[in-house]
């Protein structure tokens, strides 16, 4: 049953936004503290028995089907671990506003990769889409270059790490056919140990652990708990009252708020090029999805971000 009207925004969906927006600032500052392997590892290690004890709580059944074991570490291996190295080795060097924008071509990657695999057919709106939202990642590299608060190899960095959470997605497709998207994420969570340990274990070790700030200590709370068990939970619930279509359409609105937030902490106001691009992603995602057109949107990285 859903409580909330359609022409309303789901709260749930609103705490997502909000949370994801502010995520990008609050990693820039916890960045100038620890290093990004550092920050992976520790967001890995608390959120992992967070989430299987929230799954608990809540009664949702975790149990790897017979013989897909396999499937669900590789998932977790490309989502929770390679996915979250090239994150934050790019946002260590990118602006916070820049990385959202990029983040936010996620669908049009998935929607490239669902072509290629024959899991979607092409069509004239998605071509166009896809062209618009390059155009877009585009324009705030090249802006980047040019005062616009970061680097070109920041953004590239994060431009791969969307590219690469559409592999994971398209990866965790058949995963959650039959059960609970969140349980099916937290099953996947083991994956990234293969990668992160080995990336952040020295790094977190010669922390000096004495010498961080409170403030990061509360900002890592939030990374943590706020921004990642709370932000996906309220996820999943958009999922469940409103569907998946509707959810996956406010990761549109995560780069406009992280802008914000952006130019609120650091008073980094986004360069002319830099608001052309972030109008162009969001419109080529737009039209990609057929949403301009009338066309049939698609979960893409909204079922499982």
């Amino acid at each position: 049953m859903r409580f909330w009207p359609r022409w309303f925004p789901h709260p749930a969906l609103v705490v997502v936004v909000v949370a994801w927006g502010l995520n990008f600032s609050i990693i820039k500052v916890i960045l100038d503290e620890l290093e990004p392997s550092v920050v992976a590892l520790v967001r890995y290690v608390v959120m992992l028995p967070t989430m299987w004890l929230w799954c608990k709580v809540l009664r949702i059944e975790l149990k790897y089907p017979p013989g897909q074991l396999w499937k669900f570490l590789f998932a977790g291996f490309m989502a929770n671990g390679v996915y979250m190295v090239f994150f934050l080795e790019g946002m260590e060097t990118a602006s916070a506003a820049q990385g959202a924008i990029l983040v936010a071509t996620m669908p049009i990657w998935i929607a490239l990769l669902s072509i290629f695999l024959k899991l979607e057919k092409f069509s004239a709106h998605l071509a166009v889409g896809i062209l618009l939202a390059f155009a877009g990642a585009a324009m705030t590299i090249l802006a980047e270059g040019d005062g616009g608060g970061g680097s070109v190899l920041g953004s590239v960095l994060v431009l791969v790490a969307a590219f690469i959470w559409a592999v994971s997605v398209i990866l965790m497709r058949p995963l959650v056919v039959e059960g609970s998207p969140f349980a099916v994420f937290t099953l996947t969570f083991p994956g990234g140990a293969l990668v992160l340990l080995p990336y952040g274990a020295a790094a977190t070790w010669n922390t000096d652990w004495s010498s961080v700030t409170p403030l990061v200590w509360w900002f890592l709370a939030y990374l943590i708990f706020i921004a990642g068990v709370g932000a996906f939970g309220a996820y999943f619930k958009g999922i469940a009252e409103v569907g998946a279509t509707r959810t996956s359409m406010t990761q549109f609105f995560i780069p406009p708020v992280a802008a914000l937030f952006a130019w609120s902490v650091f008073g980094q106001a986004l360069l002319p090029m830099q608001i052309v691009g972030l109008v162009v992603v969001v419109a080529g995602s737009l039209v990609a999805s057929g949403r301009v057109f009338g066309g049939r949107v698609t979960a893409g990285r909204g079922t499982l971000r």
